[in-house]
């Protein structure tokens, strides 16, 4: 692979995601950015060995390592090995920052790579996307990239991640209670006990990982729960369908139902054909 840039034009400039640019460094030249790139980078090593230098911090970046920077970020990136081969990806778009902050990526971050075949892989596809003749590639490299975003957090971790993921993990317990005795209107302190907290503890841990409480959760697991009914069991009543999902009372059903999904349960079966 060489280096290959993106030229976007018309309307191709609305998509959601942009590739700037694509390619590996056979040998990785010294890089000073003072003011950092005018879009977001990632690099990792395919083989040797750099340093990156942030925020007053230095990396070793070696293989199975990579980095990524939001733009602007100042700092400078060199071989300590020769050759230090890298693979990198130059990108932006008007979707991408609500993207980045729901995969956690951080302004800049240090990553240690579980799986660099599928990123490589995954580069690969977006060059000769690029490097293509379709009158689409700008709009399937749009697609490929916001793959690549979330293949590339699933298969990378920090030093903090599990710092990060730790609450998820001590909730999932009271996740699978949930999902089994939704219908039952499970109490917060029977929830609170399965994981050995307070009440007052388990709605922390629910507000700092989902940003709601338990009971705001147990809601749209019983609506989630509700459209499946809707629509398998066509047959049910409303009444029948609000039984199920554990409330007693149909009226009150309605309504919550109507508040998050927009629409009545009725009309939420008429939507899908359910009829």
């Amino acid at each position: 692979m060489k280096t290959v840039f993106a030229m976007v034009t018309g309307e191709e400039d609305k998509l959601p995601f942009h590739v700037k640019g694509v390619g590996i460094q056979q040998n990785q030249e010294h890089i000073i950015r003072p003011s950092g790139l005018p879009y977001y980078q990632w690099l990792h090593c395919i083989k040797g060995a750099g340093k990156l230098i942030i925020a007053g911090n230095e990396y070793r970046i070696s293989e199975e390592m990579g980095f990524f920077l939001c733009p602007n970020i100042p700092h400078e990136y060199f071989a300590v090995t020769e050759p230090w081969t890298t693979h990198w990806l130059t990108f932006d778009g008007p979707a991408l920052d609500p993207l980045l902050d729901l995969l956690n990526m951080g302004k800049w971050n240090v990553f240690h790579i579980s799986s660099l075949q599928t990123l490589n892989r995954m580069l690969d596809e977006i060059y000769l996307s690029i490097c293509s003749e379709s009158p689409l590639k700008l709009v399937e490299c749009s697609s490929l990239l916001y793959q690549f975003l979330v293949k590339l957090r699933a298969c990378t971790h920090t030093e903090s991640s599990s710092n990060t993921s730790a609450p998820y993990r001590q909730l999932q317990p009271v996740i699978n209670y949930m999902e089994q005795n939704y219908f039952l209107s499970p109490c917060l302190n029977d929830m609170a006990s399965i994981i050995k907290v307070s009440p007052h503890h388990l709605c922390r841990l629910f507000k700092r990982t989902f940003h709601m409480t338990p009971f705001q959760y147990l809601t749209r697991l019983r609506i989630q729960k509700a459209k499946e009914h809707l629509i398998q069991v066509p047959g049910a009543t409303i009444n029948e369908i609000a039984q199920k999902v554990g409330y007693s009372d149909t009226s009150y059903f309605c309504a919550v139902f109507k508040k998050y999904e927009g629409v009545t349960p009725m009309e939420f079966k008429k939507i899908h054909g359910a009829t």
